[in-house]
């Protein structure tokens, strides 16, 4: 007996209940032996059950008398909804899986209810949302957010987010031949339009994946020969290997607080070829702990955010965030910032980045920062296809199958 089901309900679990992240609860949950059949397919759904969570989940409260208590049940009837909308898996097979999944769980109370609930569920044909939360499957906070931010453009973004997402690669300057479609403006970003892979590419450190939005950052920080550069904030380290492949000739420092995310820098440096000035296990807002006294050229500050940009790819964050979160966010970034810049050369140039489309994080960050900064002033950039801002730019997540970014140069006097 499959136990696919068993494993995805456990997944959500996992995120819905207990606030794990998707990729920590995939890895925790699976089983090194499963197939990679079934391991994908598992993945696959569990994405679409968070991505669509909210009206899948309103889908089968709607022939409840009253609130199901059991959160593994509830779970394992939100993933059985999402095979049907989002796996085309036949109504009966659906229904027998559950079933037996209620078994392998030992809820055997619930198998009646499991049968009756999915059946009256997958044939109803006239399900409304009753919510914009399960209209737009997102938190209601989350939507006034964008509402008050992007009044023209909320229901684009969150139509956006609740996409799969593209599948960009980022190839090295030097690669011969062509792969997928090639990125207007960008010289080494393809957009993979079979949505597959290059394996070879990625083995022999050819390509690396990495959406087209991120791409920008080492692009427009135009690495020179002997500059001295900081990538603060690095993990996973794709922006601090684009900036190594542009210009080998840089000496680069680069700082992540986790120890577990430095590695993974460490590994993708190794797989490219590339090596680093410095490898700092240290913490960007208190550089006193390891800054060794010769100021940067230039900054790359990929500051901690909500992350609302690349929600699309991470469709946890919609379940997981809460409206303090962006408060507290805020604050961190306020004092990495601050203590990046007192690192900079006069003349030199800090990029400021996230991945959100929350204004509190992007303009009112840098707004608050110029003021309180005098020194320091907007840098001019130039981002095709962005929404220019007062000051920086900003890409809106779905915007020639870009990731949500927000890019602000500052220099200093």
């Amino acid at each position: 007996m499959s136990k696919n089901r068993y494993y995805g309900c456990h997944i959500l679990y996992r995120v819905v209940v207990k606030h794990e992240h998707l990729k920590s609860a995939l890895s925790q949950i699976l089983p090194d032996h499963l197939e990679a059949q079934d391991k994908a397919w598992i993945q696959h759904v569990s994405y679409m059950s968070l991505r669509h969570y909210y009206s899948l989940t309103a889908r089968w409260q709607k022939f409840l008398h009253k609130p199901l208590k059991d959160q593994l049940v509830s779970q394992l009837l939100t993933f059985s909804l999402a095979q049907k909308f989002h796996a085309q898996v036949p109504d009966h097979a659906i229904v027998n899986e559950a079933v037996n999944t209620a078994q392998q769980l030992k809820k055997n109370w619930a198998k009646g209810l499991i049968n009756t609930v999915l059946k009256q569920s997958l044939a109803d044909q006239d399900f409304q949302t009753t919510t914009e939360q399960q209209q737009y499957n997102h938190p209601d906070w989350w939507l006034a957010m964008l509402k008050k931010d992007w009044p023209d453009n909320w229901t684009d973004i969150v139509r956006a987010n609740n996409q799969i997402p593209p599948l960009w690669i980022r190839s090295r300057p030097n690669l011969s031949h062509t792969i997928g479609q090639p990125h207007p403006h960008l010289a080494n970003a393809h957009l993979m339009t079979d949505n597959k892979l290059p394996h070879d590419l990625l083995s022999q450190g050819k390509a690396t994946v990495q959406d087209a939005a991120a791409q920008w950052a080492a692009t427009l920080l135009d690495p020179q020969d002997n500059e001295r550069i900081l990538d603060a904030c690095a993990a996973p380290g794709g922006k601090s290997s684009h900036l190594l492949e542009l210009n080998p000739n840089i000496q680069l420092d680069i700082v992540e607080q986790d120890q577990q995310r430095l590695q993974l820098i460490k590994d993708n440096l190794q797989r490219l070829d590339l090596s680093a000035h410095r490898l700092i296990h240290g913490d960007a807002a208190q550089p006193d702990t390891w800054y060794q006294g010769t100021k940067y050229d230039k900054i790359l500050l990929d500051v901690p955010c909500s992350a609302s940009g690349v929600v699309r790819r991470h469709p946890d964050i919609k379940l997981l965030r809460e409206p303090r979160d962006i408060m507290l966010l805020t604050q961190l970034q306020t004092r990495i910032l601050q203590a990046a810049a007192t690192l900079l050369v006069s003349g030199g140039v800090l990029l400021y980045v996230t991945c959100s489309v929350f204004r509190a994080e992007n303009e009112r960050q840098i707004k608050r920062f110029l003021k309180n900064n005098p020194d320091f002033k907007p840098h001019d950039l130039h981002l095709p296809d962005s929404e220019p801002q007062s000051p920086g730019y900003q890409f809106i997540t779905g915007t020639g199958d870009m990731d949500g970014f927000y890019y602000c140069g500052l220099k200093k006097s």
